[in-house]
């Protein structure tokens, strides 16, 4: 029996003693962890060799919809000797780790549920603007895998147009006419709501 068939067949038998828990296949070809998952996304990592004579437990955590895992700031995993009874790990895990997990798991996603609504809204603004500069602009929407959240870019004929995801916009004019600039400037003074003169 190969040390990955030994993991399967020891966490299959905890397994019985954690009703709704079951082993995610899409592990089966790992030589060395698994995931025990309950079907809703959430997922318990098991590493056999972390911890000699161990199992060591660790949360898998939701992604938000640019792939980006959210997990909590400190991360808690616990280890048990793989030599106590199957129904006994079952307990460890059950009083040990599932508690603080299901709790850290549920904040996590509604952190990703925000994370999307905002990149939603991000999109749905960089259009907005995008059509006010007609057919010829053109955009580039950023990833928003780093931590900066860079920005989505409109580019147009001597402007370019900066959208964030908080929904602030920054916008960049170059070599334009005098006549464009006053008439931008005037505009910008009037929705600020401190109109200036000719």
């Amino acid at each position: 029996m190969t040390e990955k068939q030994q993991l399967d067949a020891e966490l299959t038998a905890i397994l019985k003693h954690l009703p709704e828990w079951q082993l995610d296949p899409r592990y089966n070809d790992h030589c060395w962890c698994a995931v025990l998952t309950d079907g809703n996304g959430r997922g318990i990592h098991v590493n056999a060799t972390q911890a000699k004579g161990r199992l060591y437990l660790s949360g898998c955590w939701p992604t938000d919809s640019e792939n980006r895992v959210h997990g909590p700031d400190k991360h808690l995993h616990i280890t048990v000797a793989r030599n106590r009874p199957p129904e006994k790990i079952a307990t460890e895990i059950q009083r040990r780790f599932l508690p603080w997990y299901l709790a850290e798991y549920a904040k996590q996603t509604e952190h990703v549920k925000e994370c999307n609504d905002r990149r939603d809204q991000q999109q749905e603004l960089t259009a907005n603007l995008a059509a006010l500069l007609g057919p010829e602009a053109s955009r580039r929407l950023q990833s928003n895998r780093d931590r900066n959240q860079t920005p989505n870019r409109i580019y147009a004929n001597g402007i370019t147009v900066d959208v964030h995801s908080n929904g602030d916009v920054s916008i960049e004019i170059r070599y334009t006419t005098v006549k464009i600039a006053k008439a931008v400037l005037k505009a910008y003074a009037k929705a600020a709501g401190s109109p200036i003169g000719d």
